[in-house]
């Protein structure tokens, strides 16, 4: 496999571990800070987080952002395996990169997931929801959040 694809693989692996705690974050939150009796079935919002993502207004640019930084990694991770001759310390090498990639998306990616939960929070509590899902867990039911959420991002 070569590098670039490794690099690739490892970013998708982290926007997805970053999605997952996204959400895991988000139903912490909620558990640890809401007292209120269970959410009866109008009280249930559901919403498409990777719709959200997709649609937050910088994460194009981001995303280039990152792309380039990939790049920029991945040279160096090659710069710095080819001075080595030891295999062990070339692989040392290209995982300190990949570190410093999954490092470097972490600071960029965490202000786009920050809006993203902070708008569904929003739009939440302007609808009266004492509960959002991830539609993808819901087999029925739950009010479609996912529109409103993308409006309020792009008013910020």
């Amino acid at each position: 496999m070569s590098a670039k694809k490794l690099i690739l693989l490892v970013l998708t692996v982290s926007l997805l571990v970053m999605s997952l705690s996204f959400t895991a974050n988000a139903a912490a939150k909620k558990s640890s800070s809401s007292s209120a009796p269970a959410a009866s079935a109008s009280s249930v919002g559901v919403v498409d987080r990777g719709e959200i993502l997709n649609n937050h207004p910088r994460l194009e640019q981001v995303r280039k952002q990152l792309a380039n930084i990939a790049r920029q990694k991945e040279n160096e991770a090659k710069a710095a395996a080819d001075k080595e001759t030891d295999t062990a310390k070339k692989a040392q090498a290209v995982q300190a990169k990949r570190m410093e990639l999954a490092q470097e998306e972490q600071k960029l990616m965490g202000p786009i997931y920050q809006d993203c939960e902070q708008a569904v929070r929003e739009v939440a509590v302007k609808r009266k929801l004492s509960l959002v899902l991830d539609k993808f867990v819901v087999l029925i039911g739950g009010e479609d959040i996912t529109q409103d959420v993308i409006q309020q991002l792009k008013k910020k």
